[in-house]
């Protein structure tokens, strides 16, 4: 079973073997073989890394991200991250949207803040200092929270955003602000996107996610609405609908299966299928 164990430090410099998870832009460099199967290449096949930066490593064979130009020669392609998760499983997956987050935040943080000098990185960690006023800038965590909302036990609630991939239903969801917990968070943002109100919170799961920037930390949570009778209500600027959908009559437009979201809805509609909801 393939096993990728994250880290910040290499105890040596990058081998020609070692595996190599490039970065053009927002997209990832995969190989593709005869057969068309995909892999991530290595360190010699990219040419040398001139920026070597450890992610950890995969069964035990160091991995190192690096940044490379936008355009690459066959046999390999650049991808998304969407693309290389719903190809490649776990946790080949949660590697490249490592990947694609450490080398985005290190291409859009490379001068400091406070006196826009060229910042260092920080020995064995995701960080960069200011050798002039010495400020500290680690990679920045961004919690986001989504919600899967019930109304009874045969319903649950899904929305449809006027942004990104607007033909899927999906759940409520939205980043967590200063000062607020994730739970203040899920009650806040399902009031402000639907106009209902909730109980009985409950946290699931979380998921790293990379399609919506660098560092960005899904939490999963389950709720109920506490009106029976409740409907949504949308303002049209981020959500263009929200309806109730039975458990067994669920659209065909969910999100990938790769995703947070997919695992909280297929959870729910297996409960209710096999009687325990």
């Amino acid at each position: 079973m393939t096993r990728f164990l994250p880290g910040a430090s290499a105890a040596a410099p990058p081998r020609p073997d070692d595996v190599c998870l490039a970065v053009a832009e927002r997209r990832l460099v995969v190989a593709v073989g005869p057969d068309g199967a995909w892999r991530f290449p290595t360190v010699g096949e990219i040419g040398g890394t001139p920026e070597a930066v450890p992610l950890g490593t995969l069964d035990g064979v160091p991995v190192w991200g690096t940044n490379v130009p936008s355009t690459v020669d066959a046999p390999y392609e650049t991808h998304s991250w969407p693309s290389v998760a719903a190809r490649l499983a776990e946790p080949l997956a949660a590697l490249a949207g490592r990947a694609l987050q450490v080398m985005t935040w290190r291409r859009t943080h490379r001068y400091c803040g406070a006196c826009a000098q060229e910042l260092a990185d920080v020995p064995d960690e995701h960080a960069r200092r200011c050798a002039d006023c010495e400020l500290f800038v680690p990679m920045q965590l961004s919690p986001a929270v989504l919600t899967l909302v019930r109304r009874g036990t045969d319903e649950i609630l899904l929305v449809r955003h006027t942004y990104g991939p607007t033909a899927l239903w999906a759940l409520v969801a939205g980043f967590v602000e200063a000062g607020e917990s994730l739970e203040e968070a899920v009650h806040r943002e399902v009031a402000e996107e639907v106009g209902l109100a909730i109980d009985g919170v409950t946290y699931v799961a979380s998921q790293p996610w990379a399609m919506s920037g660098p560092g960005v930390l899904l939490a999963g949570f389950t709720a109920s609405c506490t009106d029976a009778a409740a409907e949504p209500t949308v303002d049209g600027r981020e959500l263009a609908e929200a309806a109730w959908f039975r458990l067994d009559a669920l659209p065909e437009s969910l999100p990938p299966k790769f995703s947070l979201s997919r695992w909280l809805i297929d959870a729910d509609e297996r409960a209710y299928v096999s009687g325990r909801r």
